[in-house]
C-alpha cells in the first residue's frame, strides 16, 4: 500500500466518523421530556470554592433563582482553603437561609490520594441529606431549570431502546449536562464552539449505550450510586475525579444519560489565556488517556486528520483542498445541529477560525500533556 493510499484511508475514515455523528445525532438523540411530579425528591447541591472572589456572586446569585420546592433543595458550598475572600463571601451569603450550609473543608484525607476538589467533596457530602447529589463550580451560572431539569431526566423511566438493550432496567445513577462557555474575544467564541462540539460527540456516544466521561460543573449522581462506590475518597487518584467516578459508577451497573437541552445548559467562564487553556487541557487529557481503546482512536483520528491532509495536499492538492473542505462542511454542520438544539446561533467566520484553532489546539494539547511539567489547578500543582 502506497503512502498516498494511507493518507486517504486516514483522511476517509475523519470523514466517516462525522458523517456518523450527524446521522446519530439525527436519528438516535435520546431526549427526556418534562413531566409532572406530584411530589419532587431532596436534592443536594455542592459547590466548592477556591480563590473565586472575583467570579463567585454571579454563580450564588443563580442559585436564588432556581425554581424548585424550597423544603427540598439543600445546598452545600466549601471554601478550600482559598487565599482571598472567598470564605467570607460564601458565609455571608449563607447568612438568613436555612437550606445552606458552609463546610470547612480540613487537612486531605487521611492515607487517601485524591485531589483538591475531590478531598473537598468527599468531605462535603456526609453532610448531604438529598436523594440526589448536584454539582456544579464557583466559575458557572446555573440556569433556573436546571434542577429540576436534571431530576426529571434522572427519574422518569427509561425508553424502549434502553428497555431492549438490557433485560432488566438498569437503576440511573448519573446524569451529565450540557455547558456553553461564555466571554469576550476570540478565544471564548472558539472554546464555546469547541465544548459543544465535544459535548455533542460524547452525546452521540452516550446515546448509543457508551459510558464516555461526564462533566462535573453540571452533573447529577444518586445518593444510591455515590454510596455505591465509596464517594470521591475511594475511587483512587485523578486529575480528573468526574471521570474517576463516573467511570465506577458505570461499573456498578448504574446507567449514565447524557442530558442536552436549553433547560439544563450551564454557563462557564472561558479560560482567558491561551496558556491557561493548555493547563486545562493537559489535566483533561489524564482522563481521556483512560478511555477504552476505541473512544481513544476516535479522538486520535481526528487529531490525525491534519498531518494526513497535509501529506495529501503536497502530493495531490486539489483532492487536499477537497478533502478539508468536505471535513470542514460536515463538522460545521454537525455543530449547527447542536447549536440549533441549544437556541444557539453561529456564524460563517467562526465555522471557519475554528478548524484551524481546533487542528492547532489538538495538537498543542498532546505536546503539553507528554510535555516532562507538573500540571497547575486551583493554585495546586501536580
Amino acid at each position: 500500500m502506497t503512502l498516498v493510499a494511507i493518507e486517504i484511508i486516514g483522511v476517509m475514515l475523519v470523514l466517516t466518523q462525522l458523517l456518523f455523528l450527524i446521522i446519530l445525532w439525527s436519528t438516535n438523540f435520546r431526549g427526556y421530556p418534562a413531566k409532572l411530579h406530584e411530589t419532587w425528591p431532596k436534592v443536594t447541591i455542592l459547590m466548592v470554592a477556591r480563590n473565586e472572589s472575583k467570579i463567585l456572586q454571579a454563580c450564588l446569585h443563580a442559585f436564588e433563582k432556581i425554581d424548585y420546592p424550597s423544603d427540598q433543595l439543600e445546598i452545600i458550598l466549601a471554601d478550600d482553603h482559598s487565599e482571598d475572600n472567598t470564605g467570607e463571601i460564601l458565609k455571608q451569603w449563607i447568612d438568613g437561609k436555612p437550606y445552606a450550609q458552609l463546610v470547612s473543608i480540613e487537612s486531605y484525607i487521611e492515607n487517601k490520594a485524591v485531589n483538591g476538589k475531590a478531598n473537598a467533596l468527599a468531605q462535603m457530602i456526609p453532610n448531604a441529606s438529598g436523594e440526589y447529589l448536584l454539582f456544579t463550580d464557583a466559575d458557572c451560572i446555573v440556569p433556573g431549570s436546571w434542577v429540576k431539569s436534571m431530576v426529571n431526566a434522572a427519574t422518569i423511566e427509561g425508553d424502549d431502546k434502553v428497555k431492549k438493550r438490557f433485560k432488566k432496567q438498569k437503576p440511573r445513577g448519573l446524569v451529565t449536562g450540557i455547558t456553553q462557555v461564555e466571554g469576550l474575544g476570540f478565544l471564548a467564541k472558539m472554546q464555546n464552539i469547541d465544548w459543544l462540539f465535544t459535548l455533542g460527540m460524547v452525546k452521540v456516544l452516550s446515546d448509543t449505550g457508551q459510558q464516555v466521561t461526564t462533566m462535573g460543573n453540571n452533573m447529577l449522581i444518586s445518593k444510591e450510586a455515590y454510596l455505591s462506590v465509596g464517594g470521591f475518597g475511594e475511587v483512587g487518584f485523578s486529575m480528573t475525579e468526574d471521570f474517576q467516578i463516573a467511570k465506577a459508577i458505570h461499573a456498578k451497573g448504574f446507567e449514565a444519560i447524557h442530558l442536552v437541552s436549553q433547560e439544563n445548559m450551564v454557563t462557564t467562564q472561558a479560560e482567558r489565556s491561551f496558556a491557561a487553556l493548555l493547563m486545562q487541557r493537559k489535566r483533561w487529557m489524564y482522563g481521556a488517556m483512560r478511555l477504552p481503546f476505541k473512544l481513544k482512536l476516535l479522538l486520535a483520528l481526528q487529531a490525525l486528520f491534519l498531518p494526513l491532509v497535509i501529506l495529501l495536499l503536497i502530493n495531490y492538492v486539489f483532492l487536499g483542498w477537497l478533502f478539508w473542505f468536505a471535513k470542514w462542511c460536515m463538522q460545521s454542520f454537525f455543530i449547527i445541529l447542536i447549536q440549533r438544539k441549544l437556541g444557539q446561533k453561529v456564524s460563517l467566520l467562526n465555522l471557519i477560525l475554528f478548524e484551524i484553532y481546533y487542528l492547532f489546539t489538538a495538537w498543542a494539547t498532546i505536546v503539553c500533556y507528554f510535555w516532562p511539567s507538573n500540571t497547575t489547578w486551583k493554585g495546586r500543582r501536580y
